[in-house]
């Protein structure tokens, strides 16, 4: 979140299919100001890395024998681009298993607990898909109904 200004940004955990805005589900959504979205998926461990290529957002899209990426608009067309964020002990599995359109962020881990992210790989744009204000009210009712949740349980 401190990627992404909160005040420029509705910034959602957890975004999945079933709210019909993306056609799977995202670990973070970062809608800024301008109607583009940003997807981040988080991954912690190796094998939770690797499971996920398995998956039919990355399985359905693949280059073919002219060079053009078939899939790419089905899965993250609402998506100016996407990325993944691994610990620091994943970054060269991570960049080896990425796409060229898929960026990637790592976690360093500082002293004093200061952890910061660091871009190490830029993905490319994807789409230039502009959220409508509908999508965007269905999201920030989202993030506000995550919210209500958080507090009730911080309540308990």
């Amino acid at each position: 979140m401190n990627l992404f200004d909160v005040r420029e940004s509705i910034i959602v955990t957890n975004v999945s299919k079933q709210m019909a805005l993306v056609p799977f589900e995202t670990d973070v959504l970062v809608l800024r100001k301008n109607g583009y979205a940003y997807g981040f998926e988080i991954k912690t461990s190796l094998s939770d890395l690797k499971a996920d290529f398995k998956k039919a957002q990355h399985k359905s899209v693949y280059v073919n024998e002219f060079g053009n990426i078939v899939g790419l608009q089905k899965y993250f067309g609402k998506f100016r681009k996407f990325y993944f964020a691994v610990p620091y002990n994943l970054k060269d599995a991570a960049l080896e298993l990425l796409p060229n359109h898929i960026g990637l962020y790592v976690l360093y881990l500082g002293d004093n607990e200061e952890n910061v992210f660091k871009l190490e790989k830029e993905g490319s744009v994807i789409s230039n898909y502009n959220w409508t204000d509908s999508e965007k009210f269905e999201l920030a009712r989202l993030g506000t109904m995550r919210i209500k949740g958080l507090l009730q349980k911080l309540a308990k």
